[in-house]
């Protein structure tokens, strides 16, 4: 599957190396950059480009490497013009000159490259996080006991797990029901959060079959729920692009605790696979235009001789004021990481102002 995967990049990156390019370069972009560990694509792409998201469309394919969209610590990446058009390549010599010397063969593994996106941040929720839908959570398979005899079971403890209705199924993920979102305009259910407990294998069928636990994070009890474990959408590498049509929406919950959300922190959006959300969506974020009170239009209200007395004494006891709502503002931009079939989780890239739920996402201009 990772062969497959890199292989439909490489195509993906000879067909954009062709487009005219649409990415906009920064007025005080540089030459070249030397790759650090911890870069990441888009740190690298956001040097050169305004919109980062669209450094696919500069990237030169050099010949000489076998897949030119792994990039490691140490590697030089220039902007050249070919054609008269710009594009970002990997080379072995600085614009002074300069041969940076390495050893003719590398042995790297695909693993050492750097990523796209900061990996440490987003892995726990690529291999515990779920939003799922009640019914999935109602008819799961669950915990009815372990082997110590008490209320939890901790790692490498036995639990005995009822209702389990994929019998090739081995490995299987524990969660424990959290809390419920909804849409803040239609008030819709969108999704119930499983919260991850830890994971276990099979190791006597039966119902109820017994499970070993190999890993948890907290203890379980019973009642916990089970399904088999999906590394489906574990990618190591994201394809950023902007959705071909996507009509907004909005963040409804951001993890962490925290009410003002910044770089890095974890957001979950309103919409889903249903909306044609897919892993790799760039979106931007605008904050929530303020509300405030006008005072000039008020003031004008009350000097309007065309308005009653009456009218105008009763404004006055009751504190009414008009008010403006504000433009909402361009606050940041965010990249999908993982999609559910109503909700999204992504990952915000790019603060400019402070971030908060209710804010909305739309299609990045």
């Amino acid at each position: 599957m990772k062969k497959l995967y890199i292989s439909i990049l490489s195509a993906l990156f000879i067909v954009f190396s062709c487009i005219s390019s649409a990415a906009e370069l920064k007025p005080n972009h540089p030459e070249f950059h030397v790759v650090q560990p911890g870069d990441t694509l888009w740190d690298i792409s956001e040097t050169f480009l305004t919109t980062p998201w669209l450094w696919p469309e500069i990237w030169h394919v050099n010949d000489q490497v076998d897949n030119p969209h792994l990039i490691f610590p140490g590697d030089i990446i220039s902007l050249v013009y070919i054609d008269g058009k710009p594009r970002i390549t990997k080379t072995n010599r600085l614009p002074n000159g300069t041969v940076k010397l390495s050893p003719k063969t590398r042995q790297l593994s695909a693993d050492a490259a750097i990523a796209t996106l900061p990996l440490n941040v987003i892995q726990p929720f690529l291999s515990s996080a779920q939003i799922v839908s009640e019914d999935k959570i109602d008819n799961a398979a669950y915990v009815v006991g372990n082997d110590s005899g008490r209320l939890m079971a901790a790692e490498e403890h036995k639990v005995y797990l009822r209702g389990i209705q994929d019998s090739d199924a081995l490995s299987y993920s524990f969660f424990r029901k959290g809390d419920a979102y909804f849409d803040p305009k239609t008030d819709e259910l969108l999704g119930i959060e499983a919260k991850y407990i830890g994971a276990g294998r099979i190791i006597q069928p039966g119902d109820p079959a017994v499970v070993r636990l190999n890993g948890s994070v907290l203890e379980m009890k019973r009642g916990d729920r089970a399904w088999p474990t999906n590394d489906e959408q574990l990618r190591p590498t994201y394809f950023p692009h902007a959705p071909e049509s996507f009509e907004g929406g909005q963040i409804i919950s951001v993890y962490g605790g925290v009410t003002r959300i910044g770089q890095y922190d974890v957001v979950i959006i309103n919409k889903g696979e249903r909306e044609n959300m897919e892993v790799g969506h760039v979106l931007s974020i605008y904050q929530k235009g303020a509300i405030i009170v006008d005072e000039i239009a008020t003031q004008r209200n009350k000097d309007d001789d065309s308005r009653s007395t009456y009218t105008k004494i009763k404004e006055t006891f009751s504190g009414s004021k008009k008010k403006v709502t504000l433009p909402d503002e361009l606050a940041g931009r965010l990249m999908i990481f993982r999609t559910f079939d109503k909700v999204s989780m992504g990952l915000v890239l790019k603060a400019e102002k402070t971030i908060h739920i209710l804010d909305k996402v739309t299609k990045p201009l």
